[in-house]
């Protein structure tokens, strides 16, 4: 009998989940994400994605049929789970961009930059009733150098790193039909508010050159707000790490060739 699922999600690794599921064979019986996403993201959707394949695509879990599933899997899922949702699934899972226990809510790439990590990580972990408390199936990780990273770039690599996690806990569960998990340390969980993860952005005008650069890097994330600096005048000013202008750089003039050779109609 085929595993069955229900898949809560956004962004592109949502996208790479569901049709993993659907090419182990497993019954995705809904989705629910949103109709509408930023624009500067790619397409297409996890909804556009799911509404195609004939999925029960819903934008809201008040919208979702009940249902009795092997797993309810949040994948980047922008919302705490109802208890509703939840109770359908054997095991709720969540799959958070960041190591568990010392990376919850907002603390993940940026915190990792700020605080000089040599490694980072992501988590699946049972859900519960709060944001990253659940018991912990597993937590991925790998190596890193914090200097020669940005957000944008260590949350690039963590996605592809939770892709592989993904396919770990699906083979787990197929294999065994369980998924042993224990229990968070308690004093080794840490938790970061919105509120607390936006002072971070700040950089005092007497920072050092170091300080500047590593809280910069830590929040180079276009297109959200970067680190910024207030002046005495009250004027904000973000800053812009030396090292995003060579991540950009490739990207800005990569069609630069391919333009101006379809321009002439000349060929390689």
């Amino acid at each position: 009998m085929n595993k069955s699922a229900i898949l809560l999600g956004s962004k592109p690794g949502s996208v790479v989940a569901l049709l993993l599921l659907l090419q182990r064979g497993w019954d995705v019986k809904a989705v629910v994400s949103s109709s509408h996403q930023a624009n500067w993201l790619p397409e297409p959707s996890l909804y556009k994605v799911a509404k195609s394949l004939g999925i029960q695509t819903v934008e809201t879990e008040d919208d979702l049929s009940s249902y009795s599933v092997d797993l309810v899997i949040s994948y980047m899922f922008r919302r705490r789970v109802q208890k509703k949702t939840l109770l359908m699934g054997r095991y709720p899972i969540n799959f958070h961009p960041g190591p568990l226990p010392g990376f919850g809510g907002w603390a993940f790439y940026n915190v990792a930059i700020l605080e000089n990590s040599p490694d980072y990580g992501c988590t699946c972990h049972i859900m519960d009733s709060d944001f990253d408390t659940g018991p912990l199936v597993k937590v991925r990780k790998f190596s890193i150098n914090p200097r020669h990273e940005t957000a944008y770039s260590l949350e690039r690599k963590t996605q592809i790193e939770m892709t592989l996690l993904f396919q770990e806990i699906l083979t787990m569960y197929e294999v065994d039909e369980e998924l042993a998990s224990e229990n968070q340390h308690p004093e080794k969980m840490r938790y970061l508010s919105a509120q607390e993860f936006r002072r971070l952005k700040e950089v005092s005008v007497d920072a050092s050159t170091e300080e500047i650069d590593r809280i910069s890097r830590a929040f180079w994330y276009p297109p959200y707000d970067l680190a910024f600096m207030k002046t005495p005048s009250g004027a904000i000013i973000e800053i812009v790490p030396d090292l995003a202008k060579k991540e950009l750089a490739p990207n800005l003039h990569e069609s630069d060739l391919t333009n101006l050779m379809t321009l002439l109609n000349l060929k390689l």
